[in-house]
Formats: C-alpha cells, sequence, structure tokens
C-alpha cells in the first residue's frame, strides 16, 4: 500500500506539488535515479486532472460515443441494431472502474519506489520549506528541491450568473443527467469532446466559439473533416462570435452571443463553458518562496524547466501552453 504519511517536521530531498502525468513522472524519474521524494497532492488518488476528471473519463465517454455511432451507422451494410437504451449509473461506475484501476497502479509504483504521498494542499513558506494543510490540520515539509506540478482549473467567464446548469468540463463528466439541449461555450478540444459525446448520447448540441475558427492552432487540413463530421451532429455552430450575456430562467439559461453583423440568443437546458484553463501557479504562495509568477498564474522557467529560484522547477500546465499531458511528462524528465 502506497506509505501516506504526516509530513510533520519531515525533512526531503525532493518534493513534487501535484500528481497529475507531470508530477507522477517527475517523482517516479526521481525516484528510480536514488532520490529520497516525497509527492503532495490534494485529492486522494494520483493521477491529477487528466487520469481522474479530465483525459482519461473523456476519452472512456468518447469509446461510448463512438459504439453508440457505430450501431447507427450499420444499417448501410444490412444490419440493424435496435435505439441504444441508456443506464447513466451502470455507465459511470464503469467510467469510475476504468479510472479506480489506473490510479491504482499509480499507487503501486509509488510504493514500489518508496515514494511518500502525502495528501493536502500545500503552500511555500520559504524556499525551502512548505506549509501543508490537510483533513488532520497543518504540518511542515522541508526539502532541498522542488518541482511545481500543480496544473490548472477550468477558465470561467465571470459575468455568467451562478447556476447549477451553467457546468464545466469535470461536472460534464460526470453525466449527472442528460439534458434535451445543451450550448457548449468554446470550440477547443475539450468543448469538441464533449459535443461528441452529448450529441451521441441524445443532446441537441450547439456550440459558440470566440474565433473563427474550431480548435484554434490546430491545422485546418485536421480540422475541416472534424467540423463537417460535428456539423452533421450539432444543431447549430457559431464561429467568431462573442458570448456577452447569461440570465438564469425557470425554463433554461439564455444566452447571448454577437459579432460584428449579428446578435443571437437562446435558452438552454444545460450550458457548458470549456473556454479553457487557468494555471494555478498563484494557489500555492509561490512568491513566498521567491519565484516569479505572472497574474494568469503562469510560471517562467528556462530550457532545464528551472524557475528564478534555483532549488524550485515548474513542469505542466503551471509553465503554459500546450497544456497537454504528454508536453507535461517530457517537462517532468526534464526536470527530474
Amino acid at each position: 500500500m502506497t506509505k501516506t504519511r504526516d509530513a510533520s517536521d519531515v525533512h526531503t530531498e525532493l518534493v513534487v506539488i501535484g500528481s497529475g502525468p507531470g508530477g507522477y513522472t517527475a517523482a517516479f524519474r526521481a525516484a528510480d535515479l536514488g532520490i529520497k521524494v516525497t509527492l503532495i497532492d490534494r485529492y486522494a488518488n494520483l493521477g491529477g486532472v487528466c487520469l481522474n476528471v479530465g483525459c482519461i473519463p473523456s476519452k472512456a465517454l468518447l469509446h461510448v460515443a463512438k459504439m453508440i455511432d457505430d450501431s447507427k451507422e450499420a444499417a448501410v451494410t444490412g444490419l440493424y441494431f435496435n435505439e441504444p437504451k441508456l443506464d447513466l449509473e451502470t455507465m459511470k461506475n464503469w467510467k469510475n472502474k476504468l479510472i479506480s484501476g489506473l490510479t491504482s497502479g499509480l499507487k503501486g509504483l509509488a510504493d514500489k519506489r518508496n515514494v511518500t504521498v502525502v495528501q493536502g494542499f500545500a503552500y511555500f513558506i520559504s524556499e525551502n520549506s512548505l506549509r501543508i494543510e490537510s483533513e488532520d490540520g497543518e504540518s511542515l515539509l522541508t526539502f532541498e528541491q522542488c518541482i511545481i506540478a500543480a496544473g490548472s482549473e477550468p477558465a470561467t467567464l465571470a459575468f455568467l450568473p451562478n447556476d447549477p446548469r451553467i457546468i464545466d468540463s469535470t461536472v460534464a463528466l460526470n453525466l449527472t443527467e442528460i439534458p434535451n439541449n445543451i450550448l457548449i461555450i468554446g470550440g477547443g478540444i475539450i468543448g469538441l469532446e464533449m459535443a461528441t459525446i452529448y450529441s451521441a448520447l441524445g443532446s441537441e448540441v450547439s456550440i459558440v466559439e470566440l474565433t473563427d475558427t474550431l480548435m484554434h492552432g490546430t491545422d485546418q487540413d485536421l480540422v475541416k473533416p472534424l467540423e463537417k463530421l460535428l456539423e452533421s451532429k450539432c444543431e447549430e455552430i457559431f464561429k467568431g462570435f462573442e458570448v456577452t450575456n447569461g440570465v438564469a430562467k425557470k425554463e433554461g439559461i439564455e444566452i447571448t452571443f454577437k459579432n460584428s453583423e449579428s446578435t443571437h440568443s437562446g435558452v438552454y437546458d444545460m450550458v457548458l463553458v470549456t473556454i479553457g484553463r487557468v494555471a494555478n501557479g498563484n494557489l500555492i504562495d509561490a512568491d513566498k518562496a521567491g519565484v516569479e509568477v505572472s497574474k494568469n498564474g503562469i510560471i517562467t522557467v528556462d530550457h532545464q524547466m528551472r524557475t528564478n529560484v534555483y532549488n524550485i522547477f515548474a513542469i505542466g500546465d503551471v509553465v503554459g501552453e500546450p497544456m497537454l499531458a504528454h508536453k507535461a511528462s517530457h517537462e517532468a524528465k526534464v526536470a527530474a
């Protein structure tokens, strides 16, 4: 079983803050090199956003969507299926079982390498010490070197009302309900994954994107076939439109969006905001260690992933775009 310990009055050679793809890769790599490692995460399960509430559950549900689509498209071959019946509770249990298997595997890898895992919120006191808040209270951990892999959080639109029908990707992947219609604000990777999933599960999906292209920054020769497919699945796709207002009504959430030529509004059972992510660099009191952090939570690093403080490194989402798991894993090996 993974060694989960109280960090009070403990000293470690290397502390890693965050157990996502970057964090656990760095911790395991450093342990393999003979370094005494402590890995801190706010959640009980290792794996971070990607494994627990991000890319792994989304890929599992995309697999479900693919099976539904395949059953419908099989008719052209003369093979017919009845309309799929959804059991959301069974689907969620299956998804969670997949996640549990992977997180258990990470626990085993941490234990095999004698990596000490501490659950709690980490805050810098100085360039060589952390305060850790957990359910058991506060504790102190001193260290020689640190790798910050604190990840990111979904970005929000401050003017939207505080309403449970306005959700982020974490809530969307919980499959609490399948709305009759849903508006997805943001046509990036996460938004389009959610559009694919919810359209397959029976929702009428609309997408509104601020830029003139879906998956902005991606080779448009790759995007065009996907966009053509989504056009056949979605009710409407608005490109080049800015969301300007949201009002919570009894019948749904009214969203207004416009461009230079026209203004549109609609009422939706659910609104999913996927406009990007915000780095967590400002949530760990990094300034108390002298680490420079931008107002957007981004930590600047050099080619060795070293911050402006010599013994503190940073990797993954917290150092900026692209916020992708494989990038974080590569940076972890560089830093460790």
